[in-house]
């Protein structure tokens, strides 16, 4: 069987977070199940079905910045070696112009 996406709203309980608070503590929306999304008619998704719908929805997400990223290195707006160019050379930013990087 193939997992299909399907339409989801926010939950308007928790506003989407999934949480609400209670008197002493935060605890798990009972509204929509901790997810913080339900189903168009407003009834809750049960866990199973939860959790494959926000597995579906990160895998999107991910693939999705991948090709813009990919978009973005061929036009020439983004670096491609990302955060490791910062702590290669010297910045001296630490004591007696010695490279510091903040960690």
């Amino acid at each position: 069987m193939r997992a299909c996406l399907l339409p989801l709203e926010r939950c308007e309980v928790c506003r989407g977070a999934g949480r609400i608070r209670g008197i002493f503590h935060l605890m798990a929306c009972a509204g929509c199940n901790g997810g913080g999304f339900v189903k168009p008619d407003g009834t809750a998704l049960e866990y199973p079905e939860l959790v494959e719908q926000l597995r579906l929805r990160l895998s999107m997400s991910g693939a999705e910045r991948k090709r813009l990223q990919q978009v973005l290195e061929r036009v020439g707006l983004q670096p491609v070696e990302g955060a490791v160019s910062g702590y290669q050379g010297n910045n001296k930013k630490g004591a007696g112009g010695a490279h510091f990087t903040g960690d």
